[in-house]
């Protein structure tokens, strides 16, 4: 930073420390319009900053890893100071983002991206990009969202699984004659064809209780629908776990009159949040993504 951005820099700082309550609320909104349209320039600041911080060699493990000069990029560049490694990073060796290219267009991209426009409608929207590199990107900053997920989950926890079809959008084995299940292709709004649980439906948990190995606070308070995993995975971690009963749905035929219902009691605990969060992930793939291949859903659920 130069000496007249410093100087720059300082007395926007005074300014804002001396604006009113009311000023310091339209300073907020901007500066977030902004940073919303600047995401690629705000993330590598703050991944700089980190990385100043624990100056962690991605290669070995080792910190206290020496300043090195910066790229052809302008990025910072750190140097192992161990002599067995010895090797150069910067600030995204050893994330998605490594060594991709062009990342003047990164922040016009995102604009697209997070508008959850289709890979083609990027292509015409003319960012000196062509299709697979757009492809690319997509999944490079998918996996590197995925990433910044809470490590430790504490306080009171809502745990449930759900599960989406199994889909293989954008395969063309059926074209070829390689079909990758032995299925007929369907339509996208189609569902699976068994009823409840089967191979063509996929957890979003795989492993309960790998998922939440490790990431649950001691003293916390897991609740559940009662699946002996997730009270073993509470046992383990040294949290409380409590069983919320989930009323189920009776056929038609069995529903002669409306059964009273109390009124929910102000702070009991439930699995309402869980449950709308599924719903809101739901209407983003299958909604406004329209669909998302089985490989690549760990991703857009980050």
């Amino acid at each position: 930073m130069s000496s007249l951005e410093a100087r720059r820099l300082s007395h926007l700082e005074a300014t804002i420390r001396a604006a009113s309550g009311e000023q310091i609320v339209t300073i907020e909104r901007l500066v977030a319009e902004v940073a919303s349209t600047r995401v690629a320039e705000v993330a590598l600041v703050r991944r700089t900053e980190v990385s100043h911080a624990e100056r962690g060699c991605p290669h070995c493990g080792t910190e206290g890893a020496h300043l090195h000069g910066k790229d052809k990029n302008d990025r910072q560049q750190f140097r192992c100071c161990i002599s067995a490694c010895r090797r150069t990073f910067n600030i995204l060796t050893g994330t998605p983002m490594a060594r991709a290219r062009k990342p003047k267009k990164w922040g016009h991209y995102l604009s697209h991206m997070t508008d959850h426009r289709s890979v083609r409608k990027i292509t015409a929207a003319r960012i000196g990009v062509n299709h697979t590199t757009v492809w690319r990107w997509r999944h490079r900053f998918l996996r590197a969202s995925a990433q910044d997920n809470a490590m430790t989950l504490y306080g009171v926890i809502e745990a449930d699984e759900t599960f989406f079809v199994r889909s293989c959008t954008g395969h063309r084995g059926w074209v070829n004659g390689r079909p990758p299940e032995d299925r007929a292709a369907r339509p996208r709004a189609w569902g699976a064809t068994k009823w409840s649980l089967s191979g063509e439906q996929v957890p979003v948990l795989t492993t309960i209780e790998a998922a939440l190995d490790g990431r649950i606070a001691a003293g916390s308070v897991v609740c559940s629908d009662g699946a002996p995993v997730y009270a073993r995975a509470a046992v383990t971690a040294g949290a409380e776990h409590r069983r919320v009963m989930v009323p189920t749905v009776a056929p038609k035929v069995v529903k002669l009159a409306p059964l009273p219902t109390k009124r929910r009691q102000k702070g009991r605990l439930g699995l309402g949040r869980v449950n709308a969060h599924h719903g809101q992930i739901k209407g983003l793939v299958n909604g406004r993504c329209r669909g998302v291949a089985t490989p690549y859903l760990g991703s857009y659920l980050g």
